[in-house]
């Protein structure tokens, strides 16, 4: 079975591991509210990275966001919309979740790359 999934994906599009860091709304010394991430490395999701197809972009970006890549999940969902994600030295807001069968098997992220952010 395991076999099988891997059978289809090329060379670059393995798992690979994501930290997840949630986001928490403060609020600043001006009374503004601020959106701030804040995670300790301790939960982590294994999926798979491809970029978002034009369909993807299409049905699952908001007005500020737009959706640049997919990752695809076993396994019920990790993260929740408005985390941000990090792999490596790259960084990903999560505009969207799709829990695809409702019970648990599987959880595609539609994700913004932040180029921005650190």
């Amino acid at each position: 079975m395991i076999n099988t999934r891997m059978m289809y994906l090329r060379p670059g599009n393995l798992f690979k591991d994501f930290v997840v860091e949630s986001n928490q709304q403060v609020v600043t010394s001006t009374g503004r509210v601020a959106n701030r991430h804040t995670g300790d490395g301790s939960v982590i999701l294994k999926g798979c990275l491809a970029a978002a197809s034009d369909e993807e972009r299409e049905n699952h970006s908001q007005k500020d966001h737009i959706v640049t890549h997919t990752i695809v999940q076993a396994g019920p969902p990790k993260a929740k919309r408005t985390d941000k994600l990090i792999l490596e030295n790259r960084t990903f807001y999560v505009v969207d979740v799709d829990n695809a069968d409702s019970l648990g098997i599987s959880t595609i992220y539609y994700a913004e790359e932040r180029r921005d952010v650190k």
